[in-house]
């Protein structure tokens, strides 16, 4: 892995961490977006590094949460949903993460490509 790249996802894991506590759920895809364009990612970089910061730091927290959650509150959305177990919540928690940070690193990466392309690939014009 480049140097680049574990930057991004540090940067990513600590946004998203801040983010998931006190901002809505959308907040975190735009630090995403914003972290993959302003590092200049490739669009593999961007979509790995973006899915998995999101699923380790999704994943975290509604295992943080599950172990806060006096009311009961996931298991009752749980049995909303059919009758999912706390582990298969997770689950879906990851899934929704992963899908979230990749198309986010995605976007992100396009991004950084067309505003900020990098000088050093292009080819001059000739006379």
């Amino acid at each position: 892995m480049k140097t680049k790249t574990i930057i991004s996802f540090l940067f990513m894991i600590i946004g998203l961490t801040g983010l998931g506590f006190i901002a809505p759920w959308w907040a975190g895809a735009v630090w995403v977006v914003l972290i993959a364009a302003i590092m200049r990612t490739n669009s593999k970089q961007g979509m790995f590094i973006g899915a998995f910061a999101f699923a380790v730091v999704w994943v975290a927290m509604a295992r943080y949460m599950s172990f806060e959650d006096g009311g009961d509150i996931i298991s009752k959305t749980g049995t909303l949903l059919g009758g999912l177990s706390r582990q298969l919540m997770m689950t879906v928690t990851l899934l929704l993460a992963f899908m979230t940070g990749l198309l986010s690193g995605w976007l992100g990466s396009a991004l950084g490509q067309t505003f900020f392309p990098d000088k050093s690939e292009s080819v001059p014009l000739e006379k």
